[in-house]
């Protein structure tokens, strides 16, 4: 699963991409929660939109470990185009900020109108539709950390979980 950023209405949405549907303990989708945390720090964004294109099975993971980023940011987490089973996964976490929408564009209305400031930014540096990097966590090291072909450098990893 990816996460790749669109400007849509001066606002960023990161549009899901190859939406993951595996379930618990996915390991991918807890790097790319790292990532996202790294995404929004280093651009300066002091909101989350994420729009999971109708998809009607969302990996429990991913929304788990960015409702899990929320607690620790204390921005607006706005999600867009979930169905009935991801809803339920929200409801379950009592996700109860904002409303969840149907498209994006409802969104960054909603966003706009509930907090206009945070949308004054210079967006010149978000690459549109390529994804965002991902970040190895700590806390999935498998048989690739033990012998030493980790992809990730260490020291960055470090730095990341510190901001965590």
């Amino acid at each position: 699963m990816d996460l790749a950023p669109e400007v849509i209405n001066g606002a960023v949405v990161l549009n899901g991409v190859d939406i993951c549907s595996t379930g618990p303990d996915c390991r991918p989708c807890i790097e790319l929660a790292v990532g996202v945390h790294n995404w929004l720090v280093a651009h300066d964004l002091k909101y989350l939109i994420v729009d999971f294109q109708d998809e009607k099975e969302v990996c429990s993971t991913i929304l788990t470990e960015i409702l899990q980023l929320r607690k620790r940011l204390p921005y607006p987490f706005i999600f867009c185009g979930l169905m009935g089973n991801p809803r339920k996964v929200l409801t379950s976490f009592a996700y109860s900020d904002h409303p969840v929408f149907d498209v994006p564009e409802d969104a960054v209305a909603y966003l706009k109108k509930i907090k206009p400031e945070l949308l004054i930014r210079d967006l010149s540096s978000i690459r549109e539709h390529e994804p965002i990097p991902c970040t190895r966590s700590r806390t999935y090291r498998g048989d690739d950390a033990e012998t030493g072909d980790a992809s990730a450098n260490e020291s960055e990893v470090e730095e990341v979980e510190a901001d965590l």
